[in-house]
């Protein structure tokens, strides 16, 4: 049974492991082509993604999460198997682990920082488990293993982001950056007080924020919480929809009338998310100015400007 176990799970890392070179160099693009903007920077842009960065994301999502999660899929497929010969304690566990896994996947798993926070409960659950079955030499080789698997897929996800920024010039990671690692690391304006003072907005003047919670840190003045990519306004009472049931002129009208908005702050990357929000910004306003770290400020026209 021990030579079985140990056959097993050489096996299972080998699988992994190649599961990550196929995931990095073949399944995940590093251009958009015809795949939806939105879809394609979240990783999810084929059926196949959306299983491995959605769905099942808090295992497989390699680009951002280490493969040695995902042998934590055996794991609780064996625990469950073996549910009456667990202790309490383990059995919650287990049971916490699978409705965590499924509520992360159905409703965030979109997003890899949700599955991000499932990760360190996985990498110790299985190093445990090889401390626990394996002793010796078998032990530390496993351990070595793991190791070189985690070490050897940051590798691979650090040349797919470079692949990836030098097929699209508005990519950005920290390790795509020119600079030292605290400015790489910083992905905020620089000045944000300055860019807008450069630029007429003044302190009391309202902004339409597209998605970016940086502004409050950075600044005081008055913002308009917004993401383009749903087309929806969070505010203080409701969240409703900008261009919904309103025409371009009317959502215009509403901001600067209603809401007393007349600039926008948002990134190169995020105006793309939204075709309609994208053509509102050329019909309707006038780009201020674009920093170096691709950080966008419009200005509303009034509806008697060209």
């Amino acid at each position: 049974m021990e030579r079985r176990a140990l056959l097993l799970t050489w096996i299972l890392i080998i699988i992994v492991g190649l599961m990550a070179i196929f995931y990095h160099q073949k399944w995940m693009p590093v251009s958009q082509g015809d795949l939806d903007i939105a879809l394609f920077s979240r990783g999810i842009g084929t059926p196949l993604l959306l299983w491995l960065n959605g769905y099942l994301g808090v295992f497989l999502n390699f680009q951002y999460l280490s493969p040695v999660g995902a042998l934590a899929i055996p794991l609780i497929v064996f625990g469950l198997f073996r549910w009456r010969h667990l202790e309490r304690w383990q059995q919650a566990l287990l049971v916490f682990t699978v409705m965590a896994a499924a509520v992360i996947g159905v409703f965030g798993g979109f997003n890899y920082r949700y599955a991000l926070t499932l990760q360190p409960l996985l990498v110790v659950a299985v190093t445990a488990s090889v401390c626990a079955f394996f002793t010796g030499k078998q032990r530390t080789f496993l351990l070595v293993a793991l190791v070189v698997l985690a070490v050897g897929n940051t590798v691979l996800s650090m040349e797919l982001r470079q692949r990836l920024w030098k097929a699209n010039p508005d990519y950005s990671s920290p390790d795509t950056r020119d600079g030292s690692m605290k400015e790489r690391l910083d992905s905020g304006p620089r000045d944000l007080e300055a860019f807008l003072d450069s630029n007429g907005v003044r302190p009391t003047d309202t902004v339409l924020v597209n998605n970016l919670p940086i502004w409050y840190y950075a600044t005081e003045r008055p913002g308009i919480y917004f993401w383009g990519g749903s087309d929806q306004l969070f505010l203080a009472h409701s969240k409703p929809f900008l261009f919904k049931d309103r025409t371009d002129d009317q959502a215009a009208s509403f901001l600067m009338d209603s809401l007393h908005c007349h600039y926008i702050f948002s990134t190169r990357e995020y105006d793309l998310y939204n075709p309609h929000y994208r053509a509102f910004l050329e019909s309707h306003t006038q780009l201020l100015a674009s920093d170096e770290r691709g950080f966008t400020l419009y200005r509303l026209k009034a509806p008697s400007e060209p």
